[in-house]
């Protein structure tokens, strides 16, 4: 049988350096899977901004180690990794238009800069700011779980294996309960 622990979730495991490499990595990606994502639908998705937010907020949760200043820069990677994308989504329609490869537009970084904030609206704003949001937001999560871990002074909230459930009701450690009075 097993018995339960009480619902603290586990403190996250990690340290800054983890957290902010795999936030790193997840802006690159979340970067490369809106520019393959528009390319393929041939039109820009800006929720897609949002997702790259979640995805680097939910790496320096997992692997911040609860680090408090990991969260800042969740924000700024989130903004980063929403540029990125940007810039490639950007690099792609400049290669496209002259019937080169991303990779030699890539060489002309001022015409994909240009193309980039020609492009530049009031609704990028919107959802950088959403993805910001979502980075810091899912970081600071992190923080909050490390502190009450920290606090609750336990080990993680998982199922133990073979522990033994408490007895419930009358046995040696526990004698029976009191009888009610007669009601009368």
């Amino acid at each position: 049988m097993t018995m339960p622990v009480p619902a603290v979730a586990p403190p996250p495991s990690g340290s800054f350096g983890k957290g902010l490499a795999a936030a790193i990595a997840a802006a690159v990606i979340g970067a490369i899977a809106w520019a393959v994502i528009t390319v393929i639908s041939d039109y820009k998705i800006g929720l897609v901004a949002v997702g790259i937010g979640v995805l680097v907020g939910l790496a320096i949760e997992r692997f911040g180690g609860g680090d408090p200043r990991l969260p800042v820069a969740g924000a700024i990677l989130a903004l980063f990794g929403c540029v990125l994308g940007d810039l490639f989504i950007a690099a792609h329609a400049w290669a496209k238009l002259r019937d080169v490869g991303i990779f030699d537009e890539f060489q002309r970084p001022h015409e994909v800069w240009t193309a980039y904030t020609h492009a530049f609206g009031a609704l990028y704003w919107v959802f950088y700011a959403i993805a910001a949001f979502e980075g810091y937001q899912f970081g600071r999560r992190g923080v909050r779980r490390a502190q009450a871990a920290a606090a609750a002074h336990q080990p993680p909230s998982i199922e133990v294996p073979g522990a033994m459930t408490p007895p419930i009701g009358p046995g040696p450690d526990h004698p029976p309960a009191p009888a009610d009075p007669p009601i009368g």
